[in-house]
This record gives structure tokens, C-alpha cells and sequence, in this order.
């Protein structure tokens, strides 16, 4: 196994344990804030799908699946609980960016994943060549982790 499949099984371990997580919880406290004031379920899960759709157009996939999720699933904590889909809509969702992605991710050899993402110029990757799409997925899988965490208060 070769360092980006462990990368990409840490992708996929994550993705399947905020499923699994979501699975539990009953659609009552999905919407419900984890602590007073704080994210629901809900919305960690819109915030998280939206995250993902973003990677279409960073990493030069294509265009987002679902562009009207930044709308509601913005980074303003506490004060974005409202015009949230359901949580089936939500999973539909999820799956369809994951899919995409997925089909993507293997199709990459290790140049693919050690380019420059979107966001960066090609002076400052030069630069800074740390700047790739392996390190944005390595963020993202940290970013994945913080907030099961977070989900998993939820029972």
C-alpha cells in the first residue's frame, strides 16, 4: 500500500463513520443543537456536504453538484438552523458528491495528487508545493474528524 491509499483509506474510514453516526440519530435530535446555541446534526452534515462539493471545482473536477448549499450551511455558528434540508435530502446528497469524488480520487496516480489545486497560482506553487490536492485532502479528512466528533454528542 503505498502512502495515498493510506490517505484515501482515511478519507473513506471517515466518510463511512459519519454515516454510521447519522444512521443513529433519530431525525428529531438531527435537528437538534448539540449544545445551546450551537450546530445541529443537520447542519454539521449540510456544512460537510457543501464542504465536499466544494472539492469538484478546487481540485478541477467540474462545477459543484449542489451550489445552493453555501447559501444555508455558511460558517456563522449558531446562526444558520434554519432552511436546512432533510436529513434523506441531505444523504442523497452526500452519497452523489461522495460518488463523484470517489470515482475521481482512483483515477489519480500520484502526480495527479501531489498538482497544484485551483486556489493557487503557478508562481506560488512553485513556491510552495505543498500547496496540492493531497494536502487540501488531508485537511479535509481532519475537518471530517473534528465535527464526528462533534455529531457523536448527539444521542
Amino acid at each position: 500500500m503505498i502512502p495515498i491509499d493510506l490517505c484515501l483509506l482515511q478519507w473513506n474510514t471517515y466518510n463511512t463513520r459519519i454515516q454510521k453516526t447519522l444512521d443513529a440519530i433519530s431525525d428529531e435530535n438531527f435537528n437538534r443543537p448539540i449544545v445551546p446555541n450551537g450546530n445541529s446534526p443537520s447542519w454539521i452534515l449540510g456544512h460537510l456536504v457543501e464542504a465536499d462539493d466544494a472539492l469538484l471545482e478546487l481540485f478541477g473536477i467540474g462545477q459543484r453538484l449542489y451550489p445552493d448549499l453555501k447559501t444555508v450551511y455558511h460558517h456563522e455558528r449558531g446562526s444558520n438552523q434554519q432552511g436546512h434540508l432533510t436529513k434523506s435530502e441531505l444523504i442523497e446528497r452526500w452519497n452523489a458528491v461522495s460518488a463523484k469524488l470517489d470515482q475521481t480520487f482512483k483515477s489519480w496516480t500520484e502526480k495527479d495528487w501531489l498538482s497544484k489545486h485551483t486556489a493557487v497560482s503557478e508562481e506560488d506553487f512553485k513556491k510552495e508545493p505543498h500547496r496540492n490536492r493531497l494536502n487540501v485532502l488531508l485537511s479535509r479528512v481532519g475537518h471530517k474528524a473534528s465535527h464526528l466528533g462533534q455529531i457523536a454528542m448527539q444521542k
